[in-house]
């Protein structure tokens, strides 16, 4: 095999709704909130064969941000980041770091913003 090939695999400004939120409004209508994910692993083999089976699959980790992001209600951006990052962790062995933002769209905030987020780094210990 081919020798270590260290790469990030992105995924960009996937918009999902969501019921987080500390105020009840926000569990109650819920709200969109932005996430890009940089999934740090070893590409050498999948460069090698031009095989699906020997990297990580996009539709895969959508999916399973989704289910991890969606299914259960947070109070805050902190802890459904934190819960994403390490579901993804868990769900694909292959992965040595996850760098997950999130970013609530509409904050209930009377200023005008773009978007309050967070920005995790989490590497496999």
């Amino acid at each position: 095999m081919a020798d270590s090939m260290k790469a990030q695999v992105l995924i960009e400004a996937l918009e999902l709704h969501a019921y987080h939120g500390w105020h009840r409004h926000e569990g109650e209508f819920g709200q969109p909130f932005l996430i890009n994910l940089e999934l740090e692993t070893d590409i050498a083999r999948a460069a090698a064969s031009d095989d699906l089976h020997d990297t990580l699959d996009y539709a895969k980790i959508v999916d399973t941000v989704r289910k991890l992001f969606v299914d259960t209600r947070y109070k805050l951006v902190e802890t459904a980041a934190a819960a994403v990052a390490k579901g993804l962790l868990a769900e694909f062995p292959a992965v040595t770091m996850v760098d997950l933002r999130v970013r609530k769209l509409k904050p209930p905030i009377p200023e005008r913003l773009s978007a309050v987020g967070i920005h995790l780094r989490l590497p496999r210990t």
